[in-house]
C-alpha cells in the first residue's frame, strides 16, 4: 500500500472537505488513536466505573415491571399495582441515569467521545419502552 505524505495545512484542507458525518467518524477514529491505552491494565477508577456500568436491573424487578406493564396495556392494573409500577419505573430510570453518568465519567477519563466508548464496549442505546 502506498503512503501519502501530507503536511499539516494539506491535512487540514482534506479534513475540511469531509461531509459532517465523515468528519465525525474521522474525529472519533483520530481521538481513539490518541487515547489508546498504553497497557492492558485498567485503573481503579476505570474498573469501578465498568463494574457499575455492567450492573443490571435485578431479574426479579424487571420481571415484575414487565408483568405490571402488560397488565397496564390490558387495562387490568389495580390501583396498588399502578403505584408499584410507578415506583419500579422510578427505580429503573434512576439506575439508567446512574449508568449514563458512569459512561460519561469513563469516556472523560479515557478522553474519548461517549459514542466511541459505547462502540468499544459493545453497548447500544437502551430500547425505549412505551
Amino acid at each position: 500500500m502506498a503512503t501519502v505524505q501530507l503536511n499539516r495545512p494539506e491535512l487540514l484542507e482534506a479534513i475540511r472537505q469531509l461531509a459532517p458525518d465523515e468528519f465525525d467518524a474521522f474525529l472519533e477514529s483520530a481521538l481513539s488513536l490518541r487515547n489508546r491505552p498504553h497497557t492492558g491494565r485498567l485503573s481503579a477508577q476505570e474498573s469501578r466505573l465498568i463494574q457499575r456500568i455492567n450492573l443490571g436491573i435485578p431479574e426479579k424487578v424487571t420481571d415484575r415491571y414487565d408483568e405490571l406493564t402488560r397488565k397496564r396495556k390490558r387495562r387490568t392494573l389495580a390501583e396498588d399495582e399502578q403505584t408499584e409500577l410507578l415506583q419500579l419505573t422510578d427505580q429503573i430510570e434512576r439506575r439508567d441515569a446512574e449508568r449514563a453518568a458512569d459512561l460519561l465519567e469513563l469516556a472523560r477519563a479515557r478522553r474519548v467521545p461517549i459514542r466511541t466508548l459505547m462502540k468499544q464496549m459493545g453497548i447500544g442505546a437502551a430500547p425505549v419502552n412505551g
